[in-house]
C-alpha cells in the first residue's frame, strides 16, 4: 500500500483528495472528487502492522511473534496506530482556577526553560494536553502555589514535581553528545542518588542531587 507523508496541503494546509483514478493496464484516466481516508496518510510501518492486527484478529500475542516484537512493543505500536487514525480517547484536563497573586510572577520572554513551562501553563489556564513520543497524551497541571505541577504520568497526579526539573532535562541534553536525557530510577535497592540507575546522567539522579544539595545547604544556614 502506497501511503502519503502528509494529510494537509503543504502549501495552504488545506483538506486533500483524490482527483483522478488511473488504469494500471491501459492508463486511462478518469476525474474523481474523493476525500482521503485516514487510513490514505498511515505510515507503511503502521500499514504494516495494521495489516497483521487484522490477520491475526487483535491476539497480541501472535503479532508480536510474527513481527518479531515484545508485548510492550507491540502494545506502543497499537497506540501509535490509534493516535494515527485519531482514535484515541481525548481526556481533557480538569480546568485549573489561578490566582496570579499566589502563582506568582510570570516571564514571557525568559529563556530559563523552567519559567517557559511556568508562563505556558498559565497562559493556557494552567492545565495543557501533549503527546508524548508514543503517541500518547499527557495531562500537565500547574498547582495554584505556582512552584510545581503533577501529571497523569507522574503517580496519577499525585506528585508534584518542581518545575526547575526542565532546567535539569535541557541541561543533561546539552551536555549529552547524542542530545538525550535518560529518566533514570530510584527504585531498586543500588538505584542511589549518584549510583545504579539513578547517576548524575539520568534526570532522576542529577534532579534529586540538585534537590538534596540545596536542602542541606538551607539547613546549615
Amino acid at each position: 500500500m502506497n501511503t502519503l507523508q502528509f494529510d494537509k496541503c503543504p502549501a495552504c494546509g488545506g483538506a486533500l483528495y483524490t482527483a483522478k483514478v488511473a488504469c494500471e493496464n491501459c492508463k486511462a484516466e478518469f476525474p474523481v472528487t474523493q476525500p482521503l481516508s485516514r487510513y490514505d496518510t498511515l505510515s507503511a510501518p503502521l500499514c504494516a502492522f495494521l495489516d497483521c492486527f487484522l490477520k491475526n484478529q487483535g491476539n497480541i500475542k501472535a503479532v508480536g511473534e510474527e513481527l518479531g516484537i515484545s508485548y510492550p512493543t507491540v502494545k506502543r505500536r497499537l497506540d501509535q496506530l490509534l493516535n494515527a487514525l485519531d482514535l484515541t480517547e481525548k481526556n481533557q484536563p480538569e480546568p485549573v482556577h489561578l490566582d496570579p497573586a499566589a502563582f506568582g510572577p510570570v516571564h514571557q520572554d525568559s529563556n530559563i526553560p523552567s519559567e517557559i513551562v511556568r508562563y505556558k501553563l498559565f497562559a493556557a489556564g494552567g492545565a495543557v494536553t501533549i503527546p508524548l513520543l508514543d503517541g500518547k497524551p499527557c495531562q500537565v497541571i500547574a498547582n495554584p502555589e505556582g512552584k510545581t505541577f503533577v501529571s497523569d504520568k507522574l503517580s496519577k497526579k499525585t506528585f508534584s514535581m518542581e518545575y526547575t526539573v526542565f532546567d535539569t532535562i535541557v541541561q543533561l541534553l546539552l551536555n549529552s553528545k547524542n542530545y538525550t536525557a535518560p529518566k533514570g530510577n530510584g527504585h531498586g535497592k543500588a538505584d542511589k542518588v549518584g549510583y545504579g540507575k539513578c547517576t548524575e546522567d539520568t534526570v532522576m539522579g542529577s534532579h534529586c542531587r540538585k534537590v538534596f544539595s540545596q536542602a542541606v545547604w538551607q539547613v546549615h544556614l
